[in-house]
């Protein structure tokens, strides 16, 4: 294992999540977009869809799967020993998804607090209805604890603004909106999967530690990068409660 990249409170990984987080002291917090299957949809064959992050970028628009490397049941008990006793998890999954990743990470020891819903507001083509939602896997070890906003609704909706080129990059907004409610000030927040580093912009911004895991290299640089940048911004671009309500995107600030 690599030594990791170590940028004021975040400190990031380049490597396999499954080989690191053995070696890593428990988190307060997990939060991340994992890598999952995706159905491509719509009628023109000749179209192409954006994949999971572990997966070739482009596939024939047929109705296939698209394969991630790392399956639901093989990461769901490593994170699980990776939090502390009593810590929440949210885990990003689409709608073809939900039932297999429910699955796994209940089977782990994790409890379901609920499922959450972004309305990316910008459709996906689809023969079946056309796709705005993406859900998320709100879940819960050891003890039960009520979120800080308790107003907080199931369902946010938002754009989502990008700042890297990464296929499944996540607004920082949504990412900052999950830590702000299951963590507080100081506490050590676990991206497996970090992709860009969405979660660890949210956590410098917040005032979170981080601790980020990247395999692929060209995103972990972005991560680096990206990390650069918000340690160098420090709070001042914390988001507020309303804006993070209101799903405005903390990267158009930036």
């Amino acid at each position: 294992m690599s030594q990791p990249t170590v940028i004021g409170d975040c400190t990031l990984y380049e490597g396999d999540c499954l080989e690191i987080m053995p070696t890593l002291d428990p988190a307060d917090l997990g939060v991340t977009d994992a890598p999952y299957k995706l159905t491509t949809g719509g009628l023109s064959k000749s179209s192409k869809t954006m994949s999971g992050i572990f997966a070739a970028h482009n596939y024939a628009n047929d109705g296939q799967l698209v394969m991630a490397a790392v399956e639901w049941s093989e990461m769901a008990r490593p994170i699980y020993e990776a939090l502390k006793e009593d810590a929440d998890l949210y885990v990003m999954c689409n709608d073809k998804n939900l039932g297999p990743a429910w699955q796994a990470f209940v089977e782990a020891g994790f409890g379901l607090h609920n499922v959450l819903a972004w309305d990316k507001v910008t459709p996906t083509a689809n023969r079946w209805y056309m796709k705005n939602l993406e859900f998320t896997l709100y879940l819960w070890k050891g003890r039960a604890r009520t979120i800080n906003d308790p107003s907080s609704k199931q369902g946010v909706s938002g754009r989502q603004i990008d700042a890297s080129d990464h296929p499944t990059e996540k607004p920082v907004w949504l990412m900052s909106h999950y830590i702000e409610n299951s963590s507080q000030p100081g506490d050590l927040v676990l991206d497996p999967f970090m992709g860009s580093g969405t979660t660890g912009v949210a956590c410098a911004a917040l005032g979170r530690k981080f601790v980020g895991i990247e395999l692929d290299p060209k995103h972990y640089d972005t991560a680096c990068a990206r990390m650069e940048a918000a340690s160098r911004q420090g709070h001042l671009f914390r988001p507020s409660r309303s804006l993070i309500q209101m799903g405005l995107a903390l990267d158009a600030a930036e």
